[in-house]
């Protein structure tokens, strides 16, 4: 994955409204365009408004939980295929030492 500069697990929580924005530290903004479904712009829109935020600080908090997400997901590939390549070495391992049990009592 390519370095930006930008750690999102090591992002801060600030004290807005929804407990969960991440402060950007006056990180620069880039604008962007992005085509989204017109039911979710509004209730987007609404719960932003509840929570006193504004689009821009919605989805940002909706980019850095996705890609939390995206990060954990990779985590746990990760330590699903270690799992299973250190099962495979234990049953290696233990079908190893038995026979060699097997041969030394035989």
């Amino acid at each position: 994955m390519e370095d930006n500069g930008y750690d999102i697990m090591d992002s801060r929580l600030d004290d807005k409204p929804g407990g969960t924005h991440m402060r950007s530290a006056r990180e620069p903004k880039s604008k962007f365009t992005a085509s989204v479904r017109a039911n979710l712009v509004k209730l987007l829109d609404q719960k932003a408004a509840q929570l006193k935020l504004n689009r821009s600080d919605a989805v940002e908090e909706a980019i850095e939980l996705w890609l939390r997400k995206q990060s954990e997901i990779a985590e746990d590939e990760y330590f699903a295929a270690t799992a299973k390549e250190m099962n495979e070495d234990a049953r290696a391992w233990n079908e190893t030492t038995t026979d060699s049990a097997r041969r030394t009592w035989e």
